[in-house]
């Protein structure tokens, strides 16, 4: 296991364009630096399980944070660099640490879990909340129902809680021919009926 301890610098960053952005956590501790790359639903995952165990169990609740180092000049060839296929996350509550445990593909085949590990003060933690809002926010805009991301502002989709209906679509007219079949239809029912 790779072991960063309490991180020196921590954040979290976006690339490409919207619709085909990846994402990734970055931290420093000394000269190492570490890049754990992660789907965005993940990191936006991470951000809410930081911002519960605060508010869970820290003692300090309510009490102003510092201001979080910047993780400086990124290396492209970071020490770490994997894709997370596992994500933990403890809180030790002497420290106030938040721990981050990954595992990367390779090491839940091999059984050596967790294969990374570091911490995060609460200063950190409270700083990687507000980031991460911020770098998920700048990509495509979410639908306010289901929270699905939208190919453009305004733009229809399927929404599981319209159940199937959308202003912004109109109801496509039936054709002459397949009018006249309808109608064809209900007089055959109602002579039926008679």
């Amino acid at each position: 296991m790779i072991d960063f301890g309490l991180v020196d610098a921590v954040d979290a960053e976006a690339s490409g364009p919207p619709g085909q952005r990846t994402f990734r956590l970055r931290a420093r501790v000394a000269d190492s630096y570490a890049a754990l790359w992660m789907e965005k639903e993940q990191l936006l995952a991470l951000g809410r399980s930081f911002s519960q165990l605060l508010a869970e169990r820290s003692r300090q609740r309510g009490r102003p944070v510092g201001e979080a180092l910047p993780v400086g000049n990124f290396p492209d060839r970071p020490d770490v660099d994997f894709r997370i296929a596992r994500l933990g996350l403890d809180f030790d509550a002497d420290s106030e640490h938040l721990i981050i445990l990954a595992d990367d593909g390779s090491a839940l085949e091999r059984g050596d879990s967790p294969a990374f590990r570091m911490a995060l003060d609460r200063t950190q933690a409270i700083a990687m909340i507000r980031l991460i809002e911020k770098v998920v926010a700048a990509g495509r805009p979410l639908c306010p129902l289901c929270r699905q991301a939208l190919d453009r502002a305004g733009a229809a989709h399927f929404c599981p809680p319209t159940n199937g209906h959308s202003e912004e679509l109109e109801v496509p007219s039936l054709e002459e021919g397949e009018e006249d079949e309808d109608e064809d239809a209900e007089e055959g029912e109602e002579e039926e009926e008679d």
